[in-house]
């Protein structure tokens, strides 16, 4: 499957799970300020990518920014994300470079970030490890 194909099928499963039409579901939109998703939703999007594509997605891999520990000086430091643990979630959430400060990301912040652009990477890992 090309990387393509694999966003046309995300894009049109997301537009079906959340009753959107498929137009409206880009790569940047995010799932919560964009599209709605609510956490029912997550819970049901990861269940459909797992059966469409025939992988398993580990809880880890999705629920990243939950398994944060908010409370440990390395990653949060006065109410804001360390520079650390921004760095290291840019990869997954290519918005943080957009937020008008970047020294100031709260955990509020980072799960309006979520895109369909993360289901895709996510996906498409795991199809590759499936290869492997």
């Amino acid at each position: 499957m090309t990387r393509d194909e694999l966003v046309t099928a995300v894009r049109a499963l997301l537009a079906d799970r959340l009753a959107l039409k498929v137009e409206r579901v880009t790569l940047r939109s995010r799932l919560i300020d964009d599209l709605g998703a609510d956490s029912l939703d997550f819970i049901d999007l990861v269940f459909t990518l797992e059966k469409k594509f025939g992988i398993k997605i580990r809880e880890e891999e999705f629920d990243f920014l939950s398994r944060l520990d908010f409370s440990s000086p390395e990653v949060m430091r006065d109410g804001f994300l360390t520079a650390e643990t921004v760095e290291k979630l840019r990869t997954r959430l290519p918005g943080l470079g957009e937020l008008a400060d970047p020294t100031r990301v709260t955990p509020k912040d980072l799960f309006g970030l979520l895109t369909v652009e993360t289901l895709c990477d996510l996906v498409q890992t795991r199809l590759t490890d499936l290869r492997a």
